[in-house]
């Protein structure tokens, strides 16, 4: 038995109590016994998205958007193992991150399914309702590297078989030919013909390039250095104002930034603004009514 093939849903006939992620690592801070089911009708996956700037509707999967209850189960299946499941030498777990990218994906042609077919079921599908589904791609005018992405579905079904039950594809589809071919990707003999940067642009750029090594690169480490300490006291802060009150936190905030502006105005530093009102709001300038954009006078 392979060490994946534990997580396979024929081997888990109830499915209630198994986590949506089983393997992925997590931030700190989560429990995997808190994760989403397999049975949820939604599943959070930003417990093991290590972004900040990650969208939650990019990392969160509703299955309740799926009226069809056989769509819905072929997804979660499908979803479960692409997250889980690592097949060495054709395709690492999915990262949480991306799960809505591949939802949409699969769910494309698990409805193109249904409409040939009427009704999701995998194990009718025949070479002639994937030859049907590579051609509808194609007829839309996508790019090869589109319908590529959308064709690899296709492929999954049947490299993941082992872990899809009746979610799984029994045949190879297009035996001998990958994705890419099967979307219309041509290759040809010859040399490449993008244009070579011109000597006058490329000269410069990799001039300035080598400097960020010879001459910036004890400034970018000490820069680096810097900011970890920053973060670093930032963290403690936030650690001690965390068994505070809302009002509590908030009047030493204001204080730490009180202390700051004094500082700064000790130095006779100001402090960076945004070089343009895109919220319609200026500073102007008391005495003499200039729009202040560069910096905060705290002379």
């Amino acid at each position: 038995m392979t060490p994946t093939s534990v997580l396979s849903a024929e081997l888990f006939p109830d499915c209630d109590d198994r986590p949506a992620l089983a393997a992925a690592p997590l931030r700190p801070g989560f429990d995997r016994r808190d994760l989403s089911l397999y049975d949820d009708p939604s599943w959070d996956l930003g417990p093991a998205v290590f972004r900040e700037n990650a969208r939650r509707c990019h990392v969160t999967v509703h299955f309740g958007s799926i009226a069809d209850p056989a769509l819905a189960e072929v997804m979660r299946a499908y979803l479960y193992a692409r997250l889980n499941i690592d097949l060495p030498g054709y395709r690492p777990r999915l990262p949480p991150a991306c799960v809505r990218q591949e939802f949409n994906r699969a769910r494309r042609f698990f409805e193109f399914v249904r409409t040939e077919l009427g009704a999701c079921d995998i194990a009718r599908i025949d070479h002639r309702v994937l030859d049907r589904y590579a051609k509808s791609l194609r007829s839309r005018g996508l790019r090869p590297i589109i319908a590529t992405q959308l064709l690899e579905i296709v492929f999954d079904l049947y490299a993941y078989r082992d872990h899809l039950g009746r979610a799984r594809l029994r045949f190879e589809p297009w035996p001998g030919r990958s994705p890419s071919l099967v979307a219309g990707y041509r290759w040809t003999r010859g040399e490449n013909r993008t244009p070579r940067i011109p000597e006058q642009i490329i000269t410069p750029l990799l001039a300035w390039s080598l400097r960020y090594v010879s001459t910036f690169a004890s400034d970018i480490f000490a820069a680096r250095a810097e900011l970890t300490s920053l973060e670093a006291h930032r963290n403690a802060l936030l650690a001690e104002d965390a068994a505070l009150s809302f009002r509590q936190r908030r009047a030493r905030q204001r204080d730490r930034l009180a202390a700051f502006f004094d500082e700064c105005r000790r130095a006779g530093r100001g402090v960076p603004i945004w070089t343009t009102a895109h919220n319609g709001v200026v500073r102007r300038d008391p005495a003499t009514g200039a729009v202040t954009c560069i910096s905060l006078d705290l002379t």
